[in-house]
This record gives structure tokens, C-alpha cells and sequence, in this order.
């Protein structure tokens, strides 16, 4: 029985980590982009990471550098969305938005 009870407080544990490693691994946090800006498309880091600032970039921010992005960099976003949008714990509603306001 005490067996039991240890391996249901390690279950519970771990599904209570979840949500944790979810929120820091999102597109959406500064952690994120540090992590993985050399296995990003150079474009895609661009638009979504303001590297200089160390911090994801505004709506605002986001939309005048998707108006000046090239249209190589523009595919490659549109590209990138679609595989964010495969994987929930990155395809947070922040994402999400960038992703509409590239898709229009």
C-alpha cells in the first residue's frame, strides 16, 4: 500500500510539472528564444525576438517588422506557424495571434 501511495504522489508530481515546462518551452517567453535562436530560421527568430531588447516582441513591434519583412522571411513564418501550431505546449494565444496577423 505504501508503495502505492509513493508511485500516485510521483504521478501527480509529474502531471503538475507539465503545465510548468510547457509555459517556459512556449514561443511566447524570452527563455524560449535564448534557448533555440540557432536552430530558428534567422527570419522567423527576427520577427518574433527582438535580440537587442532580450525580450519576444509586441503585437505593435511584430506588425511593423512583418511589414517590412522580405517575402522569403514572410514564407518562412508562415512555414514555422504551421509546425508551432502542431506542438499546443508552443502554440500559445500570443503565437497564435502573430500567426493570424501573418496569415491575412
Amino acid at each position: 500500500m505504501k508503495k502505492l501511495i509513493q508511485i500516485a504522489a510521483a504521478s501527480a508530481f509529474a502531471l503538475a510539472a507539465v503545465p510548468a515546462f510547457a509555459a517556459s518551452s512556449a514561443l511566447d517567453t524570452t527563455t524560449y528564444w535564448q534557448q533555440n535562436a540557432e536552430e530558428v530560421q534567422p527570419g522567423v527568430y527576427k520577427l518574433m525576438y527582438d535580440a537587442d531588447a532580450g525580450a519576444v516582441r509586441s503585437e505593435d513591434d511584430f506588425a511593423a517588422m512583418w511589414a517590412e519583412a522580405t517575402p522569403e522571411d514572410q514564407d518562412a513564418f508562415k512555414a514555422a506557424c504551421s509546425e508551432w501550431e502542431k506542438d499546443e505546449a508552443l502554440f500559445s494565444d500570443n503565437v497564435s495571434a502573430r500567426c493570424k496577423m501573418a496569415a491575412e
